[in-house]
C-alpha cells in the first residue's frame, strides 16, 4: 500500500491482497520476490492478506480529502488483479465495502482479467459505483477481445491500459466508446525498446475522439526513430527531458454527481454527461 506513491497517475495505492496469476516480466512478481522471498503470483500460489490496521488507511485518505474539498485517486490494486478468480471472495466483498465507505476517493481498479468481473462485482453494482473506474490493460490482440466486455459493464469511466506498450496499438473503432487512455514504456532490467511514434499515433487518435490520455513513462529504451533517447531517469520519467508534444497528462473529468451524492444510482445517464471531456493534470 503507498499513502504516498511515485505512480503519477494516482495519490494512492491499495492492494486488498497481493499475488494473482502470473503475467510476462511482472514487476509485482519480482517485487515480492526481492522483499519477501516468497511467490504470491501463479495458479495455486498462496495470496497474501493484510489485517485490519493496513484496511483502515484508506478511510483515512477519505477524511483528508473530505476537509481539503478534493478528490484523490487510488490504484487498486498495484500488487494483484481485483478480478482474480483464486482469492477469497470474502476479501473481495470487504473491498466493495470500502469502496462504498469512501466517497471521496476515486478508485481506478486496473485489471487483466475484466472477463471475470461480472461475476465478482458487488451485489449492488447496478449502473456501476460513482467513485470507481474501470481500466484493462491491453495490448492489440487484448485490446480487439477484451473491450467490448469492459464497455459491457456500466462504469463512470471506461479505460485501457497499454502499458508496457511493446508494439503498435490502435484503438480503431473503440476510440469513441472510451473516457481515458494510459500509456507508457518498459522500465527495469532487460526492458524492450518504446518507440515514440507508436505513443505519438495514440495521441493523435485520442485528440480525434476527444478521449483524456496520461503518458506515464517512455520507458528504459525510449527511440525517436532508430536513435535511443538517453535519459538521465532509468525510467524515462524525467518530464523535463521528454519531447514537448508528449508531455500530455490528462484525465477523465468525472467526480460524484448530485445524484450519487444524495445515494441514487447515476448509471448510464451519469457517463453520458462525462463522456470525453477531459482535464489536464
Amino acid at each position: 500500500m503507498g499513502a504516498v506513491t511515485k505512480i503519477e497517475w494516482c495519490h494512492h495505492t491499495f492492494n486488498p491482497w497481493w499475488g494473482c496469476p502470473l503475467c510476462d516480466r511482472c514487476y509485482a512478481m519480482m517485487l515480492d520476490t526481492r522483499w519477501f522471498k516468497r511467490a504470491h503470483w501463479g495458479p495455486r500460489a498462496p495470496r497474501r492478506y493484510f489485517g485490519d490496521a493496513y484496511w483502515r488507511e484508506p478511510l483515512k485518505w477519505d477524511c483528508l480529502a473530505g476537509a481539503e474539498r478534493r478528490r484523490r485517486r487510488v490504484f487498486c490494486a498495484s500488487m494483484a488483479d481485483v478480478f482474480d478468480n483464486e482469492v477469497d471472495p470474502a476479501v473481495r466483498d470487504r473491498l466493495w465495502r470500502l469502496i462504498r465507505r469512501t466517497r471521496n476517493l476515486d478508485w481506478l481498479l486496473l485489471t487483466k482479467r475484466i472477463g471475470n468481473a461480472p461475476e465478482m462485482l458487488a451485489n449492488d453494482w447496478g449502473g456501476g459505483y460513482p467513485n470507481v473506474w474501470l481500466v484493462t490493460s491491453v495490448n492489440q490482440a487484448e485490446l480487439e477481445r477484451d473491450v467490448p466486455k469492459l464497455l459491457s459493464i456500466p462504469a463512470v469511466v471506461h479505460g485501457v491500459s497499454i502499458e508496457p506498450q511493446l508494439a503498435p496499438v490502435r484503438l480503431g473503432r473503440f476510440a469513441p466508446l472510451l473516457q481515458w487512455v494510459i500509456n507508457s514504456g518498459e522500465s527495469g532490467a532487460g526492458s524492450r525498446p518504446f518507440h515514440l511514434e507508436w505513443t505519438r499515433a495514440l495521441v493523435t487518435e485520442c485528440r480525434s475522439a476527444g478521449i483524456p490520455i496520461f503518458v506515464q513513462r517512455l520507458g528504459s529504451k525510449p527511440y525517436e526513430g532508430a536513435i535511443r533517447l538517453r535519459l538521465n531517469e532509468y525510467a524515462g520519467g524525467d518530464w523535463s527531458e521528454w519531447p514537448d508534444d508528449l508531455r500530455i497528462r490528462e484525465f477523465p473529468n468525472v467526480g460524484l454527481s448530485s445524484e450519487a451524492a444524495a445515494g441514487v444510482d447515476a448509471g448510464a445517464p451519469y457517463r453520458q454527461r462525462h463522456r470525453n471531456s477531459g482535464s489536464r493534470y
